[in-house]
């Protein structure tokens, strides 16, 4: 009989060993196949979702087919998130610092959902699906939607972007308008990886959309036509007109230089495109002059290789109306009667081609 009792000792030891070496997980899988555990409905389960199985890529709720959800109650936020997951047949899973708190719910035959957002909506929660047919609920906070939301990493190409400065303007438009941290910006092929939750991920998709359509109407391009007319003794003498493209935010460049007795003669232009509108564009540019001063009436004819060469330089900003002729600046050498006028006529390139 001893025999017996020690024998009977010994398999209970090694049963208990056995049980205490299962693993959690394991444990767990197997009381859902408990035969008293009909469906998943029955009992709410309490613990962090990173504890639950996590699906491969984007996860989609599929409730029972048809499900209509109907309930008019006024209870805790919990038990109407059960009493849904009932009717659709999912469980509901709550953070374990979710504090639950009365609510009231008026449903008559609405979508899953629709249902769910207005739970939401009133318990101020939020809820994700972690499988097809399972839901996390946690109270509504930027923390915990950083801690349990699942974030969406995608890189933006910006290929209009002209400089690191307008770069640094999305980056910092899209911390404070959507509140996206998580942005980093790579000037040398002018990108920013972005990672963020997907309803925050699909406003800066606007956003990023809306910024490039916005620059592709304006970055094609002006054609600048420069009119510098000269007057002597306020009677125009001569009149030259030049052609410039511009890109915004570079600076067009145009020398009509000209070598005459040993002299440099002719325009030097500069002109930047330094912001734009709608119906108007802003220049920063120089314009200068290279020539001869007149000879004086009845000097010699053979004293032109002495001629004095003359310099006048221009200097400004102006704001264009698009299509509309405008003077820009006049200068001139204040010892004679001699005066230089700059017109300016700005267009999109697009809009004359």
């Amino acid at each position: 009989m001893i025999k017996r009792l020690c024998s009977a000792l010994t398999l209970t030891l090694l049963a208990g060993i056995l049980l205490s070496a299962i693993p959690p997980t394991w444990a767990q899988n197997a009381e859902k196949r408990a035969p008293e555990q009909t469906t998943k409905t029955e009992k709410s389960v309490t613990y962090s979702p990173t504890d639950f199985p996590q699906a491969q890529g984007v996860v989609e709720l599929r409730p029972a087919p048809g499900t209509r959800i109907t309930l008019k109650v006024t209870d805790t936020s919990r038990a109407v998130y059960e009493a849904i997951g009932k009717q659709a047949r999912i469980s509901v899973i709550f953070d374990p610092e979710y504090m639950p708190h009365s609510i009231s719910v008026d449903l008559e035959g609405v979508s899953l959902q629709d249902a769910l957002k207005i739970v939401a909506f009133q318990s101020r929660t939020f809820w994700r699906p972690v499988t097809s047919t399972a839901i996390f609920v946690a109270t509504d906070t930027a923390s915990k939607r950083r801690e349990f939301e699942p974030q969406v990493v995608k890189t933006f190409y910006l290929p209009n972007i002209s400089s690191n400065t307008d770069l640094q303007d999305v980056v910092n438009s899209l911390r404070t308008i959507v509140e996206v941290q998580r942005v980093t910006m790579n000037p040398a092929n002018k990108s920013i990886v972005v990672r963020a939750t997907p309803e925050q991920m699909a406003l800066v998709e606007k956003i990023i959309d809306d910024l490039g359509k916005s620059r592709k109407a304006t970055a094609s391009g002006y054609h600048l036509e420069i009119k510098v007319n000269e007057f002597n003794d306020e009677k125009k003498v001569n009149s030259r007109t030049y052609t410039l493209l511009l890109e915004p935010h570079e600076v067009g460049k145009l020398r009509t230089i000209s070598r005459v007795h040993g002299n440099d003669v002719g325009k030097n232009i500069d002109c930047q495109v330094r912001s734009e509108t709608e119906r108007t564009v802003e220049l920063r540019m120089t314009v200068e002059v290279l020539d001869l001063a007149p000879v004086e009436p009845g000097a010699a004819a053979d004293s032109a290789h002495e001629a004095v060469p003359q310099q006048f330089r221009m200097e400004t900003s102006v704001t264009l109306e698009l299509g509309k002729p405008t003077i820009v600046s006049s200068f001139g050498d204040p010892s004679n009667k001699r005066t230089f006028q700059i017109e300016a006529t700005a267009v999109r390139a697009k809009e004359r081609d």
